[in-house]
């Protein structure tokens, strides 16, 4: 068992305050760091990618960015921390932990007394984050905590005292993971996400008493030939099993939550207010599956997809680089972008603007082709569910099909700029997922008429800037609103600005929208590509 901290280093502290919450996560942030590659090397479970300690650093890094904004009072810093945590949090154990933090920091708004019952709400929280709970995770580490906890604060502990009891309880429940988890008595090793909540609450303890509790007991050897060897759990097919995240606004998520779990495994779906974080592992074929639910019952951003076994030494397939036959086939809205990927060697389906083609279309595409390997670019939201109907019908007759989740044709570029013929299948289809998902994409188009939008009231023929597939921006000028769509898509760590201009536009408004994004950001590496779309002036591209 680790060291526990005596009365005698108690520190008598009634209640929580706004720069108490504020020290203990930059604590719990700093514990993290240097906790991180410990943590990463526990993690067999769900998947053995050895990434929970810095996916649980980087939750907590950004629940303490929400102190750069001052904060009047504590109910004021626990939105700010638990919207922060839930749209920041990165993997499982990220998703979870944001979840528990969320609740907590809510609860202690109400009652900052009352630290034992805000962990007991936390703990709440975290469980109903995970579709599928499982016992012997950080889930379990935090019930025995919460519990414990609130057996010693009905016995009058102050919240030092309160704070070193759930500590404790959560080391020793950490302690008996590999008992309640088949894969972590396997591997010899406890629970990374847990062992990630004991270095959270220990940060309290170092903050209330000025000491931090030893912990050795489960100290192993890393397990790097248990992490190469093993698989994502689930995936028997072979199938690269991918991590999809991302960003979900609606007023509720359960219908999205039931079909993800029809879809993958590792389903968690946490939110605050009508804002959701993601998370879903699911074999390469239904990741645009994934993005799709999501698409069709709200609003999807930051999407991140990540292959769950890039590291492995073993190959998922063993097919030859000799045998393999493959092609692109992208949705296109105009001339020029259908000339230059047509010139690359993608084939293309021109579709009218604003319309979507059929199933069929798309499979008569692979007409006359020897290839085997599909991979499809729909390039507009609304393409998606014909695009995965023909991946279903093109897989029945015998071909290995992936929809590439692009949303517009900028996204469809960076996909095909990474797309390297020469990898295995499965690993070009995540490296141009990755790079797909990677790209924010803005729009300019015109109002045909009078309407009431999210961003305000249009008239007919005024611009529209979108953000994301969203209206953001409306202005009578379009080299306004244009400025103002590429000021909000630049934020810091932007490289690289796509711009794909349309076929209404003038050579001269060119020139001038051209001339502003070099002036106003020198730095930005732009690529411009006559696309020849009608009705979308510019359609933009940042990664």
């Amino acid at each position: 068992m680790g060291e526990s901290i005596t009365e005698s280093n108690i520190a008598p502290i009634s209640s929580f305050t706004l720069p108490l919450l504020h020290t203990w996560l930059v604590e719990a942030q700093n514990a993290l760091r240097a906790a991180r590659e410990e943590i990463d090397a526990l993690n067999v479970f769900p998947v053995p990618d050895g990434d929970t300690g810095t996916n649980l650093y980087l939750t907590v890094e950004a629940a303490c960015a929400a102190f750069i904004e001052p904060c009047e009072d504590l109910g004021a810093a626990a939105l700010g921390v638990g919207r922060a945590a839930i749209l920041g949090a990165r993997g499982n154990s990220g998703v979870i932990f944001s979840a528990l933090l969320r609740d907590l920091v809510a609860e202690l708004a109400k009652s900052p007394e009352n630290f034992a019952h805000a962990l007991s709400q936390g703990a709440s929280g975290a469980y109903c984050a995970v579709a599928s709970p499982l016992e012997g995770t950080i889930l379990t580490v935090a019930s025995h905590s919460a519990q414990e906890a609130v057996l010693v604060a009905s016995r009058g502990a102050d919240l030092a005292e309160v704070a070193i009891a759930a500590a404790d309880a959560a080391y020793n429940s950490l302690l008996l993971t590999p008992e309640l988890l088949i894969q972590l008595r396997d591997a010899g090793v406890v629970d990374a996400g847990g062992r990630g909540l004991v270095v959270v609450l220990d940060a309290l303890v170092t903050v209330l008493t000025g000491h931090t509790p030893r912990r050795t007991d489960h100290a192993v050897t890393p397990v790097t030939q248990y992490s190469q060897s093993q698989g994502p759990l689930g995936n028997k097919s072979g199938e690269i099993e991918c991590e999809v995240m991302y960003h979900f606004e609606a007023k509720e998520s359960a219908q999205l939550r039931n079909v993800l779990e029809g879809l993958g495994t590792s389903v968690m779906v946490a939110g605050i207010d009508s804002l959701w974080k993601v998370h879903v592992h699911v074999p390469l074929h239904r990741v645009s599956q994934c993005i799709n639910a999501g698409l069709t019952r709200g609003i999807v951003t930051q999407v991140c997809v990540e292959a769950l076994d890039l590291h492995s030494t073993n190959p998922v397939h063993l097919e030859s680089h000799e045998t393999r036959s493959r092609i692109l086939i992208a949705v296109t809205h105009g001339e020029g972008v259908q000339r230059l990927l047509e010139s690359l060697g993608v084939t293309c389906i021109p579709t009218p603007a604003r319309q979507q083609p059929s199933a069929a279309e798309i499979i008569s595409a692979i007409k006359g082709s020897e290839a085997r390997e599909i991979v499809i670019l729909p390039a507009d939201r609304d393409t998606h569910p014909v695009a995965d109907i023909a991946a279903s019908d093109m897989r029945s007759m015998g071909y290995r099909v992936s929809v590439i989740p692009s949303r517009a044709i900028t996204q469809s570029l960076a996909a095909i700029a990474v797309h390297d013929p020469s990898l295995e299948f499965d690993r070009d289809v995540v490296s141009m997922t990755r790079a797909a998902s990677a790209t924010r994409y803005g729009a300019i188009t015109r109002a045909t008429r009078d309407v009431l939008t999210m961003a305000g009231a249009c008239k007919s023929g005024d611009y529209l800037g979108l953000i994301d597939g969203e209206i953001s921006v409306i202005e009578s000028n379009l080299l306004t609103v244009s400025e103002q769509i590429v000021r909000r898509m630049l934020t810091p760590g932007a490289e690289l600005l796509t711009i794909v201009t349309g076929s209404e536009l003038t050579d001269s408004e060119i020139e001038l929208f051209l001339t502003w994004v070099k002036a106003s950001y020198p730095l930005i590496e732009l690529e411009i590509v006559s696309g020849e779309q009608p009705l979308w002036p510019f359609i933009f591209g940042v990664e």
